[in-house]
């Protein structure tokens, strides 16, 4: 699969898990927007930046790099989702405006984002 192909099922993913939790998503019609759906939890309406990554451990290390080649605005993109096919779940965190690069474990700081769907 190329990664474009890999992208767009990781957003059909997070997709469905906010639906289990009842959370309504929309997806933008147009591919220019500059996050890729929107999750509506019924009390407040966020705008979602999904990535994706199939790799595994780097080297000697218990992480998993992701980086993007821009930042986003707070005011265009208010959470990161990231799919990590290693662990089989998301990553949700918050969009500080200057994130370029993330390293993701269960077991390092970001381990409290694995699968939060509650947005926090």
């Amino acid at each position: 699969m190329d990664s474009n192909t890999i992208g767009c099922i990781a957003e059909y993913k997070f997709g469905i898990e906010c639906l289990k939790r009842d959370i309504k998503v929309s997806y933008p019609l147009i591919h220019t927007s500059f996050y890729d759906c929107v999750a509506d939890t019924g009390k407040i309406i966020y705008r979602i930046q999904i990535k994706s990554t199939t790799q595994g451990y780097q080297k000697n290390r218990k992480t998993i790099h992701v980086q993007w080649k821009h930042s986003y605005k707070k005011s265009d993109v208010d959470f990161f989702a990231i799919w990590v096919e290693k662990f089989g779940g998301f990553f949700i965190f918050k969009n500080d405006g200057k994130r370029l690069a993330v390293r993701l474990s269960l077991t390092n700081a970001y381990s409290k984002y694995f699968n939060n769907f509650a947005f926090e």
